[in-house]
């Protein structure tokens, strides 16, 4: 259920996160006001402590998620990024060792972006990576077992290109910690309980004894709704699907560019 969520458009994800709050304050705002319920001395004092308790332990929590799904995030960037460098070094020198090269590889390197961007980033890819992709990146990697097969017997240019087999290697581990590495999400227990501190904010906010003046009332409890729900829809954008997938294009994109600059005209 929480991925479903987090599959959804960024808008649609404030909507609901600021909506839920505000719809369930409206309603106890304008009880509170018909009721006619005032400011009590300790009975106000007793409930602002309950308002600071629970304020305190969200914003705890809140932190600590935001922190972690982040870094979470920047990790599994970061594993797509040295891909993606290694990637472009090792065609770049396939290409310099022998230009006939450039046509093929490149070719067999567009494909392998497209399915990694088709496959493994605007969908979720089972643990592994999907067999699409991992069947585009394998004839990558038999395009480079085949150089150095046929450079053998020649020294000096079997040692050249043995170095740009050493980086293929270091290309298929870099493709296995990318797979194998799970994208920043939201624990359910964890989001859960995030959940309830922020409503029970809002809630124990809402069920203040109106002031003096009913706009003041309302300014409270629509003010804290409001900021409750901008800090949880921040919360699961950083999670999404879209947070993710926008810097991953950019990436693949970056790279796609840069082999198109390089075809042979």
């Amino acid at each position: 259920m929480l991925d479903g969520f987090l599959a959804f458009p960024i808008w649609l994800i404030a909507l609901i996160s600021i909506g839920v709050p505000i719809v369930i304050v409206i309603p106890i705002v304008k009880l509170i006001l018909s009721t006619r319920i005032r400011n009590e001395g300790d009975d106000t004092e007793g409930l602002v402590a309950v308002f600071g308790f629970i304020g305190t332990v969200f914003a705890l929590l809140l932190a600590f998620v935001i922190v972690n799904v982040w870094n979470d995030q920047v990790s599994a960037q970061d594993t797509l990024f040295a891909e993606t460098a290694t990637l472009k070094f090792v065609i770049e020198e396939a290409q310099a060792f022998d230009p006939k090269l450039t046509p093929i590889m490149k070719g067999l390197t567009l494909n392998y972006l497209d399915a990694v961007s088709k496959y493994e980033v605007d969908t979720r890819a089972p643990s592994g990576g999907d067999p699409r992709a991992e069947a585009a990146f394998r004839k990558i990697i038999d395009a480079f077992k085949f150089l150095k097969q046929s450079l053998e017997g020649n020294d000096d240019l079997a040692s050249e290109a043995g170095v740009i087999v050493d980086q293929a290697t270091q290309l298929i581990f870099n493709r296995a910690d990318r797979v194998s590495r799970a994208s920043g999400s939201l624990n359910g227990m964890t989001t859960l309980i995030c959940i309830i501190l922020a409503l029970l904010t809002v809630l124990s906010m809402a069920l203040l004894p109106a002031p003096s003046r009913r706009w003041v009332k309302w300014v409270q409890a629509l003010g804290v709704a409001t900021a409750v729900g901008l800090v949880m829809s921040l919360v699961f954008y950083i999670s999404s699907d879209a947070y993710s997938q926008e810097v991953e294009h950019e990436q693949i994109d970056l790279l796609e560019q840069l082999f198109e600059k390089s075809a042979p005209k």
